[in-house]
């Protein structure tokens, strides 16, 4: 089967609490990147900022983090 198929037919977990009313205007696909994209800059804000800027605190950064998911997510529209 295609991959462009299994996305649309496989359940995305919301694993990051989007509201629900948003999460199911998400395609598949939107989902996945919002899920990839946040958890991949809650993980390494290192390779995000600026090597001479002071590190963000934790909470701040995942606010930045679920921006950025989100307008990934927007973004990705098909």
């Amino acid at each position: 089967m295609p991959k462009a198929k299994e996305a649309k037919e496989q359940e995305i977990a919301n694993e990051h609490k989007v509201p629900k009313s948003q999460w199911k205007k998400w395609n598949p696909q939107q989902q996945s990147i919002f899920n990839e994209v946040f958890y991949t800059m809650v993980m390494n804000q290192d390779i995000f900022q600026h090597p001479k800027a002071a590190p963000i605190p934790p909470e701040h950064w995942a606010t930045c983090a679920w921006n950025a998911g989100w307008t990934a997510a927007d973004a990705a529209k098909s």
